[in-house]
C-alpha cells in the first residue's frame, strides 16, 4: 500500500498550499496530490473549488480571474495562492499527483509539464474526456480516472481509453470492483481515507491499492515503503 497526501497534507496545513505540500513531504508520503485550475489567462494555480471563499475571506471565481489579481489575495494562512510551477519546485524527489479540475486544461498542462518535467508526475481527473486528450498529448505520463459513484463504468472507461488506473471514492471500492480493476491491469487509488481503522481495514482487504489521506502523520506507518525502511533499520547487527 502507498500513502498519498491529499491536497498536500490538508490535516496539517491549509490545503493546496506550499506549507501543506512541505508538511506531506516531511511525513515521508509516497506521493503528494494537489488540485489545479486554470486562471482567466491560462495559468495553473492550486485550487480545489471553483471559487476562493473556503480558503480566504474573498469570493473570487478562479477561472474568471487573472493570475496577477489572484495572487494579491491572502489565503487564511496569510500566504498567496501558489502556481503549479511553484508547487513543483518544492516537491524535491517526491512523486506528484495533479488533480486537474474543470475543463480545457489538457493543452496548458501538457505544455507546462513538457517544459518542467523533472520528477515523477501523474494526472487524475473527473473529466475523463479531457484526461483522454491530455493522455494523447503526454502519453508517457500516467493518468487515472476519478470516480465517486460508478466503479464498474469507470473501470470500463479506463480500460477502453488505456488509462493507467482508476481513483475511487473509498466507499465504492468493493471486492468485485477491486478484482475487475486488477484483472484489467489498472492501478487503484482510493480517496479520502482519514481514519486509521478504515485504512487498516482497506489494507487487509485490498493490499494493492494506494490511499489518499489528509492525515499522512497518522496513516504513514501503513505505507509499505515506510514499513520496509523500519525493518531495515531495526535489523540486528551481524556477528
Amino acid at each position: 500500500m502507498k500513502i498519498i497526501g491529499h491536497r498536500g497534507a490538508a490535516g496539517l496545513a491549509l490545503e493546496n498550499t506550499l506549507e501543506s505540500i512541505r508538511s506531506a513531504i516531511h511525513e515521508n508520503v509516497d506521493a503528494v496530490e494537489i488540485d489545479v485550475r486554470l486562471t482567466k489567462d491560462h495559468h495553473l494555480v492550486l485550487s480545489h473549488d471553483t471559487h476562493t471563499n473556503r480558503v480566504s475571506e474573498s469570493n473570487i471565481v478562479v477561472r474568471q480571474t487573472h493570475l496577477e489579481e489572484l495572487q494579491t489575495l491572502l489565503l487564511h494562512n496569510g500566504k498567496r495562492m501558489p502556481t503549479l510551477k511553484e508547487a513543483m519546485r518544492v516537491m524535491a524527489g517526491t512523486p506528484l499527483i495533479i488533480d486537474a479540475k474543470g475543463g480545457n486544461w489538457a493543452q496548458p498542462l501538457a505544455k507546462l509539464l513538457h517544459q518542467n518535467h523533472r520528477q515523477s508526475i501523474s494526472v487524475i481527473a473527473f473529466n475523463h474526456e479531457e484526461l483522454s486528450n491530455f493522455s494523447l498529448l503526454c502519453p508517457h505520463i500516467p493518468v487515472y480516472a476519478l470516480e465517486r459513484t460508478s466503479p464498474f463504468e469507470v473501470i470500463q472507461t479506463a480500460k477502453q481509453r488505456k488509462f493507467t488506473g482508476v481513483d475511487f471514492n473509498f466507499w465504492i471500492l468493493n471486492p468485485l470492483s477491486y478484482w475487475l480493476a486488477r484483472r484489467a491491469k489498472l492501478e487503484i487509488i482510493v480517496y479520502t481515507v482519514n481514519n486509521v481503522w478504515m485504512a487498516r481495514f482497506l489494507k487487509v482487504l485490498y493490499p494493492h491499492i494506494s490511499i489518499t489521506t489528509n492525515n499522512p502523520h497518522k496513516l504513514g506507518f501503513l505505507s509499505d515503503s515506510q514499513q520496509k525502511t523500519r525493518k531495515q533499520t531495526t535489523k540486528p547487527p551481524r556477528r
